[in-house]
């Protein structure tokens, strides 16, 4: 997504701030500017979080995450599934693997290069100004960034975190990172309430090894921490609200990669052939990706969000199953993306509420069961879909579309077949020489070389989708029971909330009648229509909280 549709869409988020004052705005659903939510961001000195002197808004964070702030090649150290591709086993190995630390160190870098005393508001400003300006060419935007970012070149050249799947497991990561933050911001707040001793063993012995370390630290110099004169009760009090707003800052660092998993050419269709082209075919390679890339952002991917809790009925927020076509960077706000546009705002906000929960509940929720999971766009492959650029046959060679003008769409027992023996379905397997040819073709010769969807005729349309039908209906008789993860439930002491679950993510609902997804619980994404939305109770206190007060 382009810089302007990550902010776009960030700056769409509204959750409760639970009275935080690092968290400001987001009084209600509604969606002028001056409500958006704002944060102060957090820089960790000694593993105390210490607020910097700068104020972003949540879509400011997703903007430059990643893009313009982050550590280079971090996305390296994810755990990510030998093959590539999105069947469900794989996606399954991506959600339930256990999140390393490895994993968390490189994503803490990655967010400590935004949360830095040197990201000033007129850096910022710069790149914004940069981003949004009609007379700039491109290049010359790019020589812009590299003077103005540091090692932004670097950063550009490795992007792979960015792209399925990386950027599923990188938000995974990020999450649990910003849970964990969120977990030890509840303890404090209980600790500070008298409510629980901190040596107390109902809190896990990592959060109480962090706050006696942290304690000591500010004991012996609390200006160092910006904590001066205060009581060890004030500090508590002081450091749950920081841990709350770091939390919230990291989810939202994250949600970079989520929201980039909503462009069509993201998702995993390229998957690991982003590696193995450039390995493979070298520069030749690196363009080549970005061909299949733009291609399957212009013409499109059918998806699903797929991704839903495995026992619902144990009050989960589930999902209606929809199904709607990703387009990719540059179309957020048009081309019929309203749909998969609204499935990104409101899984972003339902992320958001897993935070919200812990901070009330104490429950910490895992993998399957992460809000934005629920959302989350996968290729349906159960759906019409294009002729890809290239495949990655079983053989483990690439292959490419013999006919690059032409692209088929194909049934799903069509696009199987073809997947699995591309060399008999108009593929040719994919050489040095070729690789080169192909880049002069589609470069060189670009508009020569345009390609168009073939148009389908009433038979042909007819014929996919009884092909859709059967597909549909094996699948759902072939769907196993997913297991149910372990979670980490609600501490004894904490009863005044766990009467009736809370069903986060449910919040905002839609005024007006619409057939765009979510119509139920979604925000109504339609370009520049006026948006309709109920606005939550207000809160009187963070543990008032009660099942119509949804985040």
């Amino acid at each position: 997504m382009e810089t302007n549709e990550h902010k776009d869409a960030g700056d769409k988020i509204r959750i409760e701030t639970l009275k935080n004052p690092y968290l400001q705005g987001s009084k209600s659903l509604a969606t002028d500017s001056s409500n958006n939510l704002r944060l102060r961001i957090m820089q960790k000195i000694d593993n105390v979080p210490v607020p910097l002197d700068l104020e972003l808004s949540a879509g400011d964070v997703i903007a430059l995450a990643g893009d313009y702030y982050t550590k280079p090649g971090w996305w390296s150290e994810l755990r990510i599934p030998n093959k590539g591709g999105d069947n469900l086993e794989e996606n399954d190995q991506l959600l339930n693997a256990p999140v390393t630390s490895i994993e968390t160190h490189a994503f803490r870098q990655a967010y400590d290069n935004l949360a830095s005393p040197a990201v000033t508001q007129q850096t910022i400003h710069r790149i914004y100004a940069i981003d949004e300006s009609r007379f700039i060419p491109g290049l010359l935007k790019q020589l812009l960034y590299t003077i103005s970012v540091k090692d932004y070149g670097t950063k550009l050249s490795s992007n792979e975190d960015h792209f399925s799947p990386w950027s599923l497991r990188g938000y995974i990561v990020g999450h649990y990172s910003a849970l964990r933050m969120a977990e030890i911001a509840f303890y404090c707040h209980k600790i500070a309430q008298g409510e629980i001793g901190k040596e107390n063993e109902q809190i896990p012995k990592n959060v109480r090894n962090t706050l006696t370390h942290v304690l000591k630290k500010i004991e012996k110099d609390p200006n160092k921490y910006a904590l001066p004169g205060k009581n060890e009760k004030e500090i508590l009090s002081e450091l749950g609200h920081r841990y709350h707003a770091l939390a919230v800052a990291r989810d939202l660092f994250a949600m970079h990669f989520y929201s980039d998993h909503f462009a069509g050419g993201h998702l995993s269709r390229l998957g690991k052939m982003r590696e193995q082209l450039p390995q493979q075919f070298g520069v030749w390679g690196s363009i080549l990706v970005n061909n299949m890339h733009n291609e399957d952002n212009e013409k499109g991917v059918m998806v699903t969000n797929s991704f839903q809790p495995p026992h619902p009925e144990e009050g989960h927020f589930q999902m209606l199953r929809e199904d709607c076509k990703a387009y990719g960077d540059g179309t957020y706000f048009n081309h019929g993306n309203d749909e998969n546009r609204n499935l990104l705002i409101n899984g972003m906000d339902n992320s958001l509420g897993d935070i919200a929960r812990l901070m009330i509940t104490g429950e910490r929720r895992r993998s399957l069961e992460y809000g934005g999971i629920t959302f989350l766009p996968a290729i349906d492959y159960s759906k019409r879909q294009t002729q890809p650029l290239f495949i990655l046959g079983s053989d483990q060679h690439i292959y490419f579309r013999s006919s690059l003008r032409h692209i088929k769409m194909l049934s799903p027992s069509e696009y199987e077949k073809t997947t699995q023996d591309p060399s008999h379905h108009g593929y040719e397997k994919l050489t040095p020489w070729k690789a080169f040819l192909l880049v002069l073709k589609l470069r060189m010769l670009a508009p020569f070389y345009r390609s168009e969807v073939e148009l389908l005729t009433q038979k042909r349309g007819r014929e996919i989708q009884k092909d859709e039908k059967l597909c549909t209906d094996k699948m759902r008789c072939q769907l196993p029971l997913r297991k149910q993860p372990n979670r980490s439930a609600a501490p004894s002491f904490e009863t005044k909330s766990s009467a009736v679950p809370l069903k986060v993510g449910q919040w905002r609902q839609n005024a007006i009648p619409t057939h765009a997804i979510i119509a139920e619980h979604g925000l109504l994404a339609q370009g520049n229509k006026k948006q309709l939305l109920e606005k939550p109770k207000e809160i009187s206190s963070p543990m008032d909280l009660k099942p119509t007060s949804l985040f």
